[in-house]
């Protein structure tokens, strides 16, 4: 297992299982989020931040815009 830790974002299931899957396959640790709240929710609690983060855009609630902006505030040095 590798320690890179990536984070899915994304509200359709489906493409949030592929990613989880084909990154799992490289050997990635990988956390995935229905919502861009979800993922916002962590971060605000101070968790520890991924190494990267892949996201839908358009997503009901917070959506892809709003997560970036939120976390290049918070944590610039990883890449949406």
């Amino acid at each position: 297992m590798s320690d890179e830790y990536v984070w899915v974002i994304d509200d359709d299931q489906s493409i949030r299982w592929v990613l989880e899957k084909t990154l799992r396959q490289a050997g990635m640790q990988v956390s995935a989020f229905e919502s861009a709240d979800e993922a916002l929710d962590l971060v605000r609690g101070n968790a520890l931040a991924p190494d990267a983060i892949i996201s839908d855009i358009h997503m009901p609630g917070s959506d892809g815009h709003s997560l970036l902006r939120q976390l290049k505030s918070s944590h610039p040095e990883t890449p949406v």
